[in-house]
């Protein structure tokens, strides 16, 4: 499917209907835009940030100390299993 669209002087198009229903795309969703290198690009549904990931774990019940041991612990692990 190709359509053409306008940019404006702020930098702003509007995708047309029958792309947005074929993306699935509503209101809000995150783009992203993939240049090839040779002047065209794609544009698809962004995954989600680690902002909106992690909001979706529960808490581990952890002090903050109590969670900067735990990810000191493990660093050190992996340098042991990778550096040995």
């Amino acid at each position: 499917m190709s359509r053409t669209m306008t940019m404006t002087s702020k930098g702003q198009v509007t995708i047309p209907k029958e792309v947005r229903d074929e993306l699935g795309l509503k209101p809000f969703d995150r783009l992203e835009i993939v240049g090839d290198g040779q002047g065209g690009a794609k544009i698809r549904k962004a995954g989600r940030s680690l902002e909106e990931v992690a909001g979706m774990f529960p808490g581990l019940g952890l002090s903050d100390d109590e969670l900067e041991h735990a990810i000191q612990e493990a660093r050190d692990d992996h340098f042991v299993t990778k550096y040995g």
